[in-house]
């Protein structure tokens, strides 16, 4: 197709995308994490540079969420499977017509549509992060699951840096990818792991940040060994001529 859209991937998919005309799909949503993101563009308006609002990833129960919720359960659009439609009422009962409720079917739309698209070959990668990730797992059993589909990984994708203030509880440091095959006859190319693994074949820039061999022949990189949380007075030492907090124990 060699097209590149913008805007909402909804309208887009309904609009432009046929029925099982895609191999291979990969959505990074909003995680409901009830921040706001911004984005910096050049503006052809009156100023050239701009700071605008990219999304608001607080979701509230409103019409938008209304229309939504009443789309699925009446099937409105014929692609929800009779286990998304209990799922959703489900929720409901459970959830209550809240944030949380309109986050989920706002990404259930999403993920029928994508469902729809995808070849009998094709696989999903779906994500988020521990925030919502059971409640999206859910919807995803019941979308692809029920229709001759296939859960196949959980990937964990770790940060180098934890994320939050680690004097009132553990640091997330991680991502969640869900990885999902419309059929059994899902297309895997295995030899691309190995290339992908093999040092030999790395880009320039991951050769570069991992230059070194330790005894054994493995390769590592350095990195910082100061900590991103400077409230840990237990971890404040002298190490090498400098005394700093330190991410572990002398």
């Amino acid at each position: 197709m060699n097209e590149l859209y913008y805007g909402d991937n909804l309208d887009v998919l309904r609009k432009y995308v046929k029925d099982e005309s895609v191999d291979l799909c990969y959505i990074d949503p909003p995680f409901n994490s009830k921040r706001n993101y911004n984005q910096i563009y050049n503006n052809v308006g009156k100023e050239d540079v701009a700071q605008a609002q990219a999304f608001v990833d607080t979701w509230v129960w409103d019409d938008l969420a209304i229309k939504g919720f009443e789309e699925v359960v009446e099937n409105q659009c014929g692609i929800c499977t009779s286990q998304t439609i209990n799922l959703i009422l489900g929720l409901e009962k459970v959830l209550g017509q809240g944030s949380l409720l309109a986050y989920l079917i706002s990404m259930t739309l999403r993920i029928a549509e994508i469902h729809r698209v995808l070849r009998p070959t094709g696989s999903f990668y779906f994500h988020c992060d521990p925030t919502s990730s059971h409640y999206l797992k859910l919807v995803l059993d019941s979308i692809f699951c029920g229709q001759g589909g296939d859960f196949s990984n959980e990937i964990i994708w770790q940060r180098t840096t934890g994320k939050s203030n680690a004097s009132r509880r553990l640091p997330q440091n991680h991502d969640v990818i869900f990885l999902y095959h419309k059929s059994e006859k899902y297309t895997w190319n295995k030899d691309a792991l190995y290339i992908a693994y093999d040092p030999e074949n790395l880009n320039s820039k991951t050769t570069n940040k991992y230059r070194y061999k330790d005894a054994f022949g493995r390769t590592y990189r350095l990195d910082s060994l100061i900590s991103p949380n400077p409230d840990r007075p237990n971890l404040i030492y002298e190490f090498l001529g400098v005394t700093k907090v330190w991410r572990w124990t002398k």
